[in-house]
């Protein structure tokens, strides 16, 4: 396969056939379904297109331009033609990563944080409480919304972490109980209190302690002032 393309490609692009013959090779390797590969950029493909952009981008355009972001993660592992298994391709990851089973949730969070969170959750289970993941990773777009809803402070957070692969590598994970989730009743039963005390002893970061946006669900493996660095 090509490993560049001469020209952009998106609904009003220059769409050279070779070009769009490439990109939708990509994107169906990264799981996502461009349609058939016939080398016109119609409505499937640029769907395709915004769906991958999804997982990176705040506003996917459906563009793909010589050297441009959705570029370079589209062929982030072709040097070495390395092809990227089903478990972990982009479409693997789709969906709403709300409604994920928790294995796969806990799947989303970069390695060592996911054995710290799995330390918390079976001491929460200790305590006779009910625990389990809400949001484990989450694309930049869904935390967009949140955002624009007033349910975070920040455009891109540790939850939206990648690696270069385009796959999730969460900092930061929301713990509920199931039996309760933000409802009073888990103050009053002391989860919260409950799930700051074992994050800190994992050496995590809790939500809780935050003057400006207490946010009790969350814990995250690195300090706010890191969050740049992943961006």
């Amino acid at each position: 396969m090509a490993n560049s393309i001469s020209a952009s490609v998106s609904r009003n692009g220059v769409n050279r056939r070779l070009d769009v013959v490439t990109i939708q090779k990509l994107l169906k390797e990264r799981g996502v379904d461009p349609g058939p590969i016939n080398g016109l950029c119609g409505s499937k493909t640029i769907a395709a297109i915004v769906s991958f952009q999804k997982g990176f981008l705040r506003r996917p355009d459906g563009l793909i331009e010589v050297g441009g972001i959705t570029w370079r993660k589209l062929t982030a592992t072709q040097p070495n033609k390395i092809k990227v298994a089903p478990r972990v391709s982009v479409g693997y990851w789709s969906g709403d990563s709300a409604r994920w089973p928790q294995d796969k949730k806990l799947e989303s969070l970069d390695t060592s944080f996911r054995k710290k969170t799995r330390a918390v959750l079976k001491a929460l289970e200790e305590r006779r409480f009910q625990p389990k993941i809400f949001y484990g990773w989450r694309s930049v777009s869904v935390q967009q919304k949140l955002y624009e809803k007033g349910r975070t402070k920040v455009r891109f957070s540790f939850h939206n972490a990648q690696k270069p692969n385009g796959t999730p590598n969460s900092y930061a994970a929301d713990i509920i109980d199931k039996r309760w989730g933000w409802k009073k009743e888990a103050e009053m039963n002391g989860f919260w209190a409950a799930l700051g005390k074992e994050a800190k002893k994992q050496g995590l970061v809790w939500g809780g302690d935050w003057k400006n946006f207490k946010d009790v669900a969350h814990i995250q493996g690195r300090q706010n002032s890191e969050l740049s660095l992943l961006q």
